[in-house]
């Protein structure tokens, strides 16, 4: 299993129930297939510890091979399940859950793992690759219409940013690149064997790609008057983003994104994400005026520290982005503003902290629809029932597993379209657990 956010931990269970395969790990023996998982949800990977077999922690490209190798030893040998699990606690990346106990303090916070079996690692590195490998060429081409329909190449794995509230910007270190001359023979490879018309140029910060000039200039250059899209996602807030986009003449012209997270400079210094409004607004000047008539600009509220002031700077910026807009292209000129909710990651400096309250995330959106009525400005939101349960799911110990088991039960899945989601599953879950889902969001932690 890929698991690259949280609100697949019910889908997940539903494929194994589907499957035929028992729920819970340890009620598999040699007959059931093995079940590892891994993606950036799995850093914290207690919550699912009950279901899953083994996790990855880290990147998979080299660590799949030493797991199948030794899946193919143990299967050659018909020695027990356990002894299955324990080599593969020997390989460095590779977190089994049933070799590992954790002991809890009489306030149900941890106070220490002990170890099941000599060969469980304390701790558990990610693994890493030194250097990203070949990207494939050669995708599954869907005869339906698909929402990433688009060969997806990563130019670059890892960010030097340092965004304190970004989980990938922390996990995926060091940087690494891919050359300007892999890349063209990547999309030109893909290209002959799928036929799509659409490539995406994937980074955590694509604008700082080494060699980000020369890549877009040969991708405009080589593939000139051939309708092919190119996407450029995770663009820096300056004027030389929109150079590069500008470069791209070819592709289609859809909305810009930039993601400024918070709209005060003293909040943009505390997630330690230092671009100045007047920067932000000259970018989106020269956005309006090279052709695009709508601006997205993602933003997050209840950062630490986050008073109702520097929410209502949010719709204070957003009001004058759209002004600048107006000066440079009248009344086509269009805002789109995301506002997600904070919730503080494993793995990232902010993990310490607590989550705003339901009534404090209701309060600032509130705020944010009040001033933002406006047929030019778009506004979208993430609901508060949306945030906690990816809060309780991410900062989650061992006992959300029986949480998540109930839920399940009951019917919850597909728990990330909001259509599905069914908010008093959970609710009724934590209580038949004996939990507290407050004691996830709102509690801070303590340094140890």
């Amino acid at each position: 299993f890929s698991l690259p956010y949280e609100t697949l931990y019910t889908n997940t269970l539903n494929v194994l129930d589907l499957a035929g395969i028992p729920i819970y790990a340890s009620q598999r023996d040699n007959s059931h297939p093995l079940v590892i998982a891994g993606g950036h949800a799995t850093y914290n990977p207690e919550p699912m510890h009950a279901f899953i077999d083994a996790f990855v922690i880290g990147e998979g490209e080299e660590v799949i091979q030493e797991i199948i190798d030794n899946y193919k030893n143990w299967k050659s040998t018909g020695a027990a399940r356990a002894t299955l699990l324990q080599q593969l606690s020997t390989i460095p990346g590779v977190y089994v859950p049933s070799l590992y106990e954790p002991i809890y303090n009489e306030d149900g916070t941890i106070s220490g793992i002990t170890k099941q079996h000599a060969s469980a690692p304390i701790p558990v590195v990610k693994r890493i690759v030194s250097e990203l490998p070949p990207a494939p060429m050669r995708f599954i081409v869907p005869y339906i219409d698909i929402v990433h329909n688009r060969v997806p190449i990563e130019i670059m794995r890892g960010c030097t940013r340092g965004c304190r509230f970004c989980h990938a910007g922390m996990v995926n270190r060091p940087v690494r690149e891919r050359s300007v001359e892999e890349i063209l023979q990547t999309i030109d490879a893909a290209l002959q064997f799928t036929g799509f018309e659409e490539i995406g140029l994937l980074s955590l910060s694509s604008s700082d790609y080494t060699h980000i000039t020369e890549l877009v200039k040969a991708v405009g250059s080589h593939y000139a008057g051939k309708h092919l899209a190119i996407s450029l996602p995770s663009l820096r807030i300056d004027t030389f983003s929109v150079e590069l986009m500008d470069a791209l003449r070819d592709s289609r012209r859809g909305g810009f994104t930039l993601a400024p997270e918070a709209a005060t400079e003293h909040m943009r210094e505390i997630i330690n994400k230092p671009v100045s409004t007047e920067q932000l607004l000259e970018t989106t000047r020269q956005i309006y005026s090279r052709g695009w008539t709508t601006i997205k600009l993602y933003f997050m509220i209840g950062h630490p520290s986050e008073t109702i002031e520097d929410v209502q700077a949010i719709a204070d910026l957003c009001k004058l982005v759209l002004s600048e807009g107006r000066k440079v292209i009248g009344r086509r000129a269009k805002l789109n503003a995301g506002i997600s909710t904070f919730v503080p990651k494993p793995h990232t400096p902010f993990q310490w902290v607590p989550c705003d309250s339901v009534e404090q995330i209701r309060a600032k959106q509130t705020l944010l629809k009040q001033e933002l009525r406006n047929p030019d400005i778009k506004l979208t939101w993430t609901t508060p029932e949306d945030t906690l349960l990816e809060a309780w799911l991410s900062r989650g110990d061992r006992r959300m597993a029986e949480v998540i088991f109930r839920a399940w039960q009951a019917g919850a899945k597909f728990d990330a379209w909001q259509e599905h989601f069914q908010y008093e599953l959970w609710l009724e879950a934590f209580s038949e657990a004996g939990l507290d889902p407050a004691f996830y969001t709102h509690r801070p932690r303590s340094q140890d």
